[in-house]
Order: C-alpha cells, then sequence, then structure tokens
C-alpha cells in the first residue's frame, strides 16, 4: 500500500500535541474545581456534570481527525496495468556538444550556449508530450543517446546529468546525424516513417556534405528543424567550460571566435523542408514547430503502461464521519 500524497501524513503530528494540550486543560479544570470543596459536594451542585463524556467526545473527534487525515494522503494499491494507446509523431532532439557550444555570447548574461540548449531541450521535451522523442549527441561524430520512446522522463535524466562529460571527437556534423536516423526503424518493407530532426547548435564548422544529407533525408520522410544558439557577432571559447582559465587559440597564437552560422542553419532547415528558429524566440518556437508536427505522418503508439491505483480512502473517510456525527449528537451533561 502507499499514500498519493504521503506528505500530508505530517499533519499527524498535531494530533499528540492535541492531546496534551487536552491532559492540560483536563487537568486545570479540575484545579479549579478543587476550589468548590469535595467532588461529592461539587456533584450535588452540578448533578447532571458527566466528565467522562467530555473525554469521550474528545477521543470521538481525534479519532475522527486522525482518519481524514490519512483519507486526505488517499491510502491505494495497486491492482492492474492496462495499456494506453497514443498517436503522435517520431521526432528526434539532436544536440550540438562541440566545444564552440561554450561561448558564452546568450542571455541572460552568464550562460554558455550549451546550457542556454540544455534548458530549451528540456521545455521542448515538456510540449512534446503524447509523441516518441529520440535524443542524440553530437559534434565531430553522432551518438544515439536514447531510442525512440514515450519515456521523456529518461531524456530529462540525460539532459541534466552534465553534457560536458559527455567526450566526443570535436567538430560539428549534422550530416551524420541524418544517416543516423535514416538507419533507424526501417519497416520490414524497406519503408520507415516520417520523422522530424530537431538540430540545437550554433551551425560552426558545419560539412558542406549537410545540405546533400539533408536533401537526401527529406526524400526519405525526414524534416530537419534548426534551433540557433548563440549570436552572429560571436564570442571567445574557454579552455574549461566551467573556469574561463584561458580561450583556445588558433596555430598562429590568436584567441578563436566562434560565431553562430545562421545563415547556413536556414538553408540546412530550408532543403530539409523544415524551419529555421532562433532559440531567442524562446515560446514562440514550440506552439509553431507543433504545428508543422500535425502535417507529418501521425503513429499509434501503445508501449506505455500504467499502473492502476484502487483508492481506500472513503473506508478511512465513513468511519470518520461517523464518529463525528456521535460526537455532534453526544450532549457533555447527562439528562436529569
Amino acid at each position: 500500500m502507499q499514500f498519493e500524497s504521503p506528505s500530508l501524513l505530517a499533519l499527524l503530528v498535531c494530533i499528540p500535541l492535541i492531546i496534551i494540550l487536552f491532559i492540560r486543560a483536563q487537568r486545570v479544570n479540575a484545579q479549579i474545581r478543587a476550589r468548590f470543596g469535595s467532588w461529592a459536594a461539587f456533584q450535588r451542585m452540578i448533578p447532571a456534570f458527566a466528565p467522562g463524556r467530555n473525554r469521550l467526545k474528545f477521543a470521538l473527534a481525534s479519532l475522527a481527525l486522525s482518519l481524514m487525515i490519512l483519507a486526505w494522503a488517499n491510502p491505494r494499491m495497486g491492482s492492474r496495468s492496462r495499456k494506453v494507446e497514443r498517436a503522435g509523431v517520431d521526432v528526434y532532439l539532436a544536440l550540438d556538444l562541440s566545444r564552440s557550444m561554450w561561448a558564452k555570447d546568450v542571455q541572460p548574461k552568464g550562460l554558455d550556449r550549451l546550457e542556454k540548449a540544455r534548458l530549451f531541450s528540456l521545455e521542448l521535451l515538456q510540449g512534446l508530450a503524447n509523441n516518441r522523442v529520440g535524443l542524440i549527441f553530437f559534434a565531430g561524430e553522432a551518438f544515439l543517446q536514447m531510442p525512440l520512446t514515450l519515456d521523456h522522463s529518461s531524456a530529462q535524466v540525460f539532459l541534466y546529468n552534465g553534457l560536458e562529460e559527455v567526450e566526443l571527437v570535436q567538430g560539428s556534423t549534422p550530416e551524420k546525424v541524418l544517416e543516423l536516423v535514416q538507419k533507424s526503424e526501417i519497416q520490414p518493407d524497406g519503408k520507415q516513417h516520417q520523422k522530424a530532426v530537431v538540430f540545437v547548435t550554433d551551425g560552426e564548422e558545419h560539412n558542406p556534405k549537410a545540405l546533400e544529407a539533408a536533401k537526401q533525408a527529406r526524400q526519405n520522410g525526414i524534416f530537419t528543424y534548426t534551433i540557433s544558439v548563440g549570436s552572429s557577432q560571436g564570442a571567445k571559447i574557454p579552455l574549461q567550460r566551467e573556469n574561463e582559465l584561458g580561450f583556445h587559440q588558433d596555430k598562429r597564437g590568436e584567441e578563436v571566435v566562434t560565431a553562430t552560422n545562421k545563415k547556413m542553419l536556414a538553408e540546412l532547415a530550408q532543403v530539409g523542408g523544415g524551419r529555421a528558429f532562433d532559440i531567442d524566440q524562446g515560446k514562440n518556437i514550440l506552439p509553431a514547430l507543433l504545428q508543422d508536427f500535425k502535417k507529418l505522418e501521425q503513429q499509434e503508439f501503445d508501449e506505455l503502461q500504467y499502473d492502476d491505483f484502487d483508492s481506500y480512502y472513503q473506508y478511512l473517510l465513513a468511519p470518520a464521519l461517523l464518529f463525528l456525527f456521535f460526537e455532534f449528537f453526544l450532549a457533555y451533561r447527562k439528562k436529569s
């Protein structure tokens, strides 16, 4: 058995405190009654007084409150599992991990391109509910970090756990990403379902072969979208991502300045049948992407399984209300 809202169980701590206060109040009342003389004399003065009923009413109210807190936390048990069918599109998120993504020319100030891309990717995952998502990391090579799945939480884990720890050959090769996508999940008849590839990159050092690869992918039903990260003015590339102890230099000893190649990314998206966006467009990107994805071939998925839970709060709430009913009609004094 488990509780849907276990944090609410902390309210049960209040019950012992209420009991302590009640006992303290009973002792104070006993001291006040003692001023009138003996207990027998007090009973002759107020013959209908019944202290036992006061304690019984408190016990009923305390027990009812405890049961209501437990019911509010909603105890439940898993009884069965069911498959949930959904319809959506297949989307690959391709994230550039080349060192040029360490440049800090994005807003807010202090972030580098890679962190900006990571935050955007997390927001994009949240907006792609009901769609299968795959995760590809690329630089000089492309690596399938996560295949297509409806379990977006796995992709979030990969994005949260430090992208700088992934070691890839340096460079920028979107053509290898598109080749990797085209090789994935080929149907028995040799055909592929339509897919979308969303590149989040600064576009630097892209090989001219990328345009030809995007064109070929488009013919195979794979649409290319690009999200450019960084500025056209460019910025220096630190030697280390976290500590700016120095900057990368070229063969002549001059510090390298990396600029986002937005023109090339726009051409890549155009040839690939998709659209190009700038990451600074922010919340306007997701609605535009979702609108385009509606035009793609919808797939039916039934791989998600949920555990259905039976709730048992009513078995606690019913006696709690019954105790409150008795407490309400139980008088403090005996009938004359």
